[in-house]
């Protein structure tokens, strides 16, 4: 053991493994060579071995607070979170002013929900000198834990340090920090910053275009539609290969119901990314919203017959089918997607749908029980599967489901004059007057969304630092 001690010391870690093992088949018993043995393995990154000797470290000496410190190190490396806290716990001691180690364990503590602790782990990472790269890991973490103040404080610091002339990055991602932090007047000004103060080489590329993109969707936030296109096209011509500037743009163009404007800019997208899934998409989507049943058909059929593998354009297809009276196609269409697809629950949900706008309540039933058993927590599905039963005249059972459907969404208006009306066939009338009054909820957003949220571009990186 003590061999191994010194062998390590000069850097001879695998003469030191032999020695450390050679230690414990001489004295099982030894938690000094596991715990040395487990250390040196962590070291050089061979976590199994290195839990595998600290296991057995603290099986033998259940108080031996390093070697519960180490495997909780370990397990962190693992992020094998709950068990890594455990151990650390068990240590019993400070933690050391690491940067590194700090941000590994708040991001732990936020995987596993412990807001509290990772704040705490922040706190202690606040007075230490931070790297460029830990800097933004620091600032995605404290946005993570609704920290929005500490995290603009901390990119606004580091502004400052490389004052006069911060590094590009970082004033890119304090626009995205003001994003998340919801100061979008700040993002789009800060956005904007980074374009005019960009050099030539750097303001015509894609690393514009991400700014641009980000300036549209804050605009796009604060309801100024006709700035967040202006942004987004200037995007999309800076880098027209990347799908999301031209996903955004007509998102917005959607959004505004200019949809002839959205038809053909989806086309000129297309003509720059051909083989785009989402743009072709996108081109169906745009069609159905402007009631071009005929277009939208022909490019969801497009996708279905390209063997689509999700179930999206599945359900653009069935919905293009519903809106034009053949409900009973679009059943028969989802059911060839169930087959080929498998369990699914827009697949589920929609045929449910179809089979219901087809007159065949008795076979939409299983169709809502199905999409109820994939997706538990989807309103819309509980209500279908409660307007279902309740066209068939179960009114205890469609009773339930409507109510679990105001539980997950209590501005549902829909789900409660339905439930009024099943309260009234129940001879409930106090009830049925209950859930008769208007609420003002906002609604819930519809299943099977064929345009989405907008795209934000990525958190640009610091440079990689040279070792010395």
């Amino acid at each position: 053991n003590f061999r191994g001690i010194v062998l390590a010391r000069l850097g001879r870690n695998a003469d030191a493994v032999t020695e450390y093992r050679e230690a414990i088949r001489i004295d099982p018993g030894m938690e000094d060579a596991y715990r040395n043995l487990g250390f040196l393995e962590w070291m050089q990154h061979h976590l199994t071995s290195a839990r595998d000797s600290l296991e057995r470290a603290v099986e033998v000496a259940p108080e031996d607070s390093f070697a519960h410190y180490y495997l909780g190190r370990v397990l962190l490396d693992q992020q094998l979170y709950a068990r890594a806290f455990q151990e650390l716990d068990r240590s019993r001691g400070e933690w050391p002013p690491d940067a590194a180690f700090l941000i590994q364990a708040a991001t732990g503590y936020i995987a596993l929900g412990r807001q509290e602790n990772a704040r705490k782990a922040l706190d202690d990472l606040a007075p230490l000198a931070l790297s460029d790269a830990q800097s933004l890991q620091a600032d995605l973490l404290l946005l993570a834990v609704h920290e929005n103040d500490r995290a603009i404080d901390l990119f606004r610091k580091l502004s400052k340090r490389q004052s006069p002339a911060p590094a590009p990055w970082v004033q890119f991602d304090l626009a995205m920090t003001y994003f998340f932090a919801g100061r979008y007047e700040e993002a789009a000004a800060q956005a904007n910053s980074f374009v005019e103060k960009s050099p030539p080489a750097v303001s015509d590329t894609a690393e514009a275009a991400s700014a641009w993109s980000l300036m549209g969707i804050a605009y796009a936030h604060l309801g100024q539609g006709d700035r967040a296109v202006r942004a987004f096209r200037q995007a999309a011509v800076l880098d027209p290969a990347q799908e999301e500037h031209w996903l955004n743009l007509t998102r917005e163009l959607m959004e505004l119901q200019n949809y002839s404007d959205a038809i053909s800019t989806v086309r000129e997208a297309l003509a720059a990314n051909p083989k785009s899934y989402a743009l072709h998409l996108r081109l169906g989507a745009a069609n159905l919203s402007a009631g071009r049943y005929a277009e939208a058909e022909s490019a969801f059929r497009d996708l279905v017959a390209a063997g689509d593998p999700l179930p999206t354009g599945y359900v653009g297809l069935a919905q293009v089918l519903m809106r034009t009276g053949r409900a009973e196609e679009a059943a028969v269409e989802l059911a060839a997607a169930g087959q080929k697809l498998g369990a699914n629950f827009l697949i589920a949900y929609f045929q449910g749908l179809a089979l219901n706008r087809a007159g065949k309540h008795a076979d939409a039933l299983p169709a809502f029980q199905e999409a109820v058993r994939l997706n538990a927590n989807s309103t819309e599905a509980h209500f279908g599967l409660g307007k279902t039963q309740l066209a068939l005249g179960r009114v205890g059972e469609a009773t339930a489901e409507l109510e679990k459907a105001l539980r997950l969404s209590p501005g549902n208006v829909q789900a409660r004059r339905l439930l009024s009306q099943a309260y009234r066939r129940a001879g409930d009338m106090k009830n049925a007057a209950k859930y008769a009054e208007e609420r003002t909820e906002a609604p819930p957003a519809a299943e099977g969304d064929l345009v989405g949220d907008f795209l934000l571009p990525r958190w640009q990186e610091p440079p990689q630092q040279a070792t010395p």
